[in-house]
């Protein structure tokens, strides 16, 4: 069922480019990382020669957009509601109206049942409203990724710093193990940089995908509230 309600939200056409966000999800810079775990990154970067952190593009991803799906299917309101006038008007864009016909015109099927425009708009709010608590869920999953994949690493990373700092001032003897601690330094400096940018990614694929179902929710929205009056 989530696959068919993506298709009220999300046209994908052979050969074509995946459709474009509302102007708020535009790719961005990357999300910021805490401040200790991106001062530690920013200065591996400089280190091996990458100034800077980069941006990462979002695109849509089918395991967020299920997640989004199936969190407004859990909320399903009875009877014909936004949802069903979503799909009415996807049925209709083939027809070429413009805006206000478009509307209007899906709107009769809901006039037809005894759905009012306020009754259209209350439960498109409600699933925006379901759409959120997925965002605030995201946001906390996120954190604790955060804590598991970089902090615990830079937390590492930093003890290892000071191992070799004390290794450096001991006799010649003891120059075998700091070459050995320097090599498992430079593994978890590759691990961080690659995590951060990992979760980056995750990141921006999630707010993309958010955002161009959100940003489509909101239009609507703004389109029954000018034309059904």
């Amino acid at each position: 069922m989530w696959k068919n309600l993506k298709s009220y939200f999300i046209i994908e056409e052979e050969g074509a480019n995946q459709p474009a966000a509302p102007d708020l999800a535009k790719p961005g810079p990357s999300p910021k990382l805490p401040a200790g775990v991106k001062k530690n990154a920013e200065a591996i970067r400089v280190e091996q020669g990458k100034q800077g952190e980069g941006t990462t593009a979002g695109a849509v991803n089918d395991r967020f957009v299920q997640v989004l799906m199936e969190a407004m299917e859990g909320v399903n309101l009875p009877g014909f509601d936004y949802l069903e006038y979503k799909k009415s008007l996807q049925n209709l864009k083939k027809m070429n109206f413009n805006d206000d016909v478009l509307y209007r015109t899906a709107y009769a099927a809901a006039q037809s049942m005894g759905v009012t425009s306020q009754d259209l708009v209350a439960s498109a709010q409600h699933y925006l409203g379901a759409l959120g608590k997925e965002e605030a869920k995201f946001g906390q999953a996120l954190k604790g990724q955060e804590s598991q994949q970089i902090q615990d690493k830079e937390t590492r990373l930093k003890s290892l710093g000071a191992t070799i700092q004390q290794h450096q001032a001991q006799i010649k003897a003891l120059q075998e193990q700091i070459q050995k601690v320097e090599a498992e330094q430079k593994e978890l400096q590759d691990a961080i940089l690659a995590n951060a940018d990992k979760l980056a990614k995750t990141k921006a694929d999630f707010e993309y995908t958010y955002t161009l179902i959100a940003g489509g929710i909101k239009k609507d929205i703004e389109k029954m509230q000018e034309y059904l009056k």
